[in-house]
């Protein structure tokens, strides 16, 4: 082998002027098929690859490598702000090489669709408000429902929670959150209606395997169905610290019996040492203490500020007689 021979055998080792072809499956070899795989290598191969496929005049292939190289990004960087770029590349081609596959192919439509989910719940993580959260993750779960038992390809790479496996339990998983998110934007206006709401969260999280949220949302379904009377104005109210509160008193057995007596809501002194009060009574008790604090304050603030002045004046008073006694002292 001659000079020249080794200087192209050693600049295709190294990349250099590979064909369109040569670069395509050197993503394979020096990324994808490596253990452990480099998917940032193969990601820069398969652009380098789409480049010189289009400067070759193969658009087809160019759309495939363009393809390989955003889903090998996306799942490598993980950075799910990527994915309309990752859609937009697989839209051009029908089918693509399964992540981790060179020979096993896979249908696009699919994988769009989930992405198109991924991107919906993202954007449900993004908004601020209870109800914008849940119409993006209906727009989810409605995605993902299509996919049915299907596996999906993309979400287990992409370090997610909830379920990852299959289109229809990470379906579920949406739909709890987006129940979820309705609950909290209801529960100040109706706590009976996001009751309802959070037992359909959980049910569906329950399905979705979620036990960690379902048990978290079993918690909340508890403390908005609790009831207790106002030891003040006597109302019924739901939701425990949404609508009443405990706060601390001085409790006895004969307030116990008196409740009793009277057949009158034993809860409203079901925790020793305090009594429910609804957020009404509790607020105005609240906003009337701090009053009157800032007004027992102030009038501290005033009689100490006389009081601080009068000491300056005996301190100035001090001051000018020495400093008289030393002016007597220095003329003498």
């Amino acid at each position: 082998m001659g000079f020249l021979d080794k200087v192209k055998g050693l600049g295709k080792e190294m990349g250099i002027g590979l064909s369109g072809q040569e670069q395509y499956q050197r993503a394979y070899e020096k990324g994808v098929l490596l253990q452990p795989p480099d998917y940032s290598a193969a990601a820069k191969n398969f652009a380098a690859a789409g480049e010189k496929f289009l400067k070759e005049g193969n658009g087809g292939m160019a759309c495939l490598a363009h393809a390989n190289a955003a889903l090998y990004e996306l799942v490598n960087g993980r950075d799910l702000s990527a994915i309309p770029e990752v859609i937009q590349a697989l839209e051009p081609i029908g089918e693509v090489p399964r992540i981790g596959s060179q020979d096993e192919m896979v249908q696009t439509a699919p994988l769009i669709a989930e992405l198109t989910a991924l991107l919906h719940e993202r954007q449900a993580e993004a908004c601020d408000s209870s109800a914008d959260k849940t119409t993006e993750y209906t727009k989810a779960a409605d995605v993902l429902m299509k996919l049915g038992n299907s596996t999906l390809e993309i979400a287990e790479r992409l370090n997610l929670k909830g379920p990852v496996d299959k289109g229809m339990m990470r379906a579920f998983y949406c739909m709890a959150l987006s129940d979820y998110h309705s609950a909290l934007a209801v529960v100040m206006t109706s706590p009976t209606q996001a009751h309802d709401l959070l037992q359909k969260s959980a049910a569906e999280f329950r399905q979705a395997l979620a036990t960690d949220w379902s048990e978290t949302v079993d918690g909340y379904i508890a403390q908005v169905s609790s009831k207790s009377h106002c030891w003040m104005c006597g109302r019924e109210m739901q939701g425990r610290d949404l609508f009443y509160m405990y706060y601390p008193a001085s409790t006895e057995e004969f307030h116990q019996r008196l409740l009793e007596n009277s057949n009158e809501d034993l809860r409203m002194i079901d925790r020793e040492g305090h009594v429910t009060i609804c957020t009404i009574c509790g607020s105005s008790i609240e906003n009337q203490a701090d009053r009157y604090a800032t007004m027992r304050a102030d009038e501290v603030r005033e009689w100490a500020t006389q009081v601080l002045q009068a000491h300056e004046e005996v301190l100035e008073n001090h001051n000018d007689r020495l400093r008289s006694l030393e002016r007597a002292a220095h003329t003498h």
